[in-house]
C-alpha cells in the first residue's frame, strides 16, 4: 500500500518539476522576444511612422545610426511631419532598438 503511494507521489512530484522547467523556459523565450522599452521615439515612431506604413517593417531592420538618419530624412522628404526635436528622439529610438548586430559595428569601426 505505502509503496503504491510512494510512487503516485514520485510521478505527481516528476509531472510537477516538468511543468515547472516548461514554464521556466517559456518565460526565458519570452524574454529573449520582449519588445524594446518604451521611451518618447517610441511612440513617435508609434504615431507618425505608421501613419504610412506598418511598425512590423522595422522588425527585419538593422542599420547604423547614420543610415537610419538617411531613412528618416527620406520619410521627412516624402511628407512626414516630423519636428527636428522629434527627428532626434526618433533617430535616438531606432539606432538603439533596430541597430546593426554587434559583428557588424566591428567590422563598421575598423
Amino acid at each position: 500500500m505505502w509503496a503504491g503511494l510512494w510512487k503516485r507521489r514520485a510521478a505527481l512530484a516528476g509531472i510537477t518539476l516538468l511543468i515547472a522547467a516548461a514554464v521556466f523556459a517559456a518565460g526565458l523565450l519570452a524574454a529573449e522576444k520582449a519588445p524594446p522599452p518604451p521611451d518618447p521615439g517610441k511612440k513617435l515612431v508609434e504615431e507618425i511612422c505608421s501613419f504610412c506604413h506598418g511598425l512590423a517593417k522595422l522588425q527585419d531592420q538593422a542599420h547604423t545610426r547614420d543610415e537610419w538618419r538617411n531613412v528618416i530624412k527620406g520619410m521627412v522628404d516624402e511628407g512626414a511631419p516630423v519636428t527636428d526635436k522629434e527627428f532626434s528622439l526618433i533617430l535616438d529610438y531606432l539606432a538603439k532598438n533596430f541597430g546593426p548586430p554587434p559583428e557588424r559595428r566591428a567590422e563598421e569601426q575598423r
